[in-house]
C-alpha cells in the first residue's frame, strides 16, 4: 500500500447496524473538536491496561461462500408467489425455517459480514 500523503488524518466509518458502532459515535459526537485526544487516550488505556482483552481479528471471508449466499437470497427475493386456488390469493414461497442454518453463516461471516450483505442487499433492493 502506498504511503499516505498526511500520516496524522485518518477518514473512518462506523456501522450504523452495529449497537456497539452506534454507541461509539454517539460518544465520539459528544467530544466536538477534541474527539483526536479522546482517541489517544482511549487507545493508550487500551495498549497499557493489564485487563483488556485482545482485538478480536476478523474472521476471513471466503468470496465465494458470500457469492452464494447472496445469489441464493436474490433467488428467494425474485420468487413469484404462487397462487392458492382455492382462496384466490397469493401466497409467498419461503425456505422452511429448518432448511436455513443461520449458525453456519454467522459463525462463517461474523456481525460485520452479515450486515454488509444485508446493506448490499438494500441497495439493490433500491435500485
Amino acid at each position: 500500500m502506498p504511503e499516505k500523503k498526511e500520516q496524522n488524518k485518518f477518514t473512518i466509518q462506523f456501522s450504523l447496524a452495529d449497537p456497539a458502532h452506534r454507541q461509539v459515535i454517539d460518544i465520539l459526537n459528544q467530544q466536538g473538536r477534541r474527539k483526536a485526544q479522546f482517541l489517544v487516550n482511549a487507545v493508550q488505556h487500551y495498549l497499557h491496561c493489564p485487563e483488556t482483552p485482545d482485538i478480536p481479528q476478523a474472521a476471513s471471508l471466503d468470496l465465494h461462500v458470500v457469492e452464494d449466499i447472496v445469489r441464493r437470497i436474490m433467488q428467494e427475493q425474485y420468487k413469484p408467489a404462487s397462487v392458492n386456488p382455492t382462496q384466490g390469493k397469493k401466497q409467498e414461497n419461503h425456505p422452511k425455517t429448518e432448511s436455513v442454518h443461520y449458525d453456519e453463516t454467522d459463525e462463517l461471516l461474523g456481525k460485520e459480514g452479515l450486515a454488509a450483505i444485508a446493506n448490499t442487499m438494500a441497495a439493490f433492493r433500491k435500485g
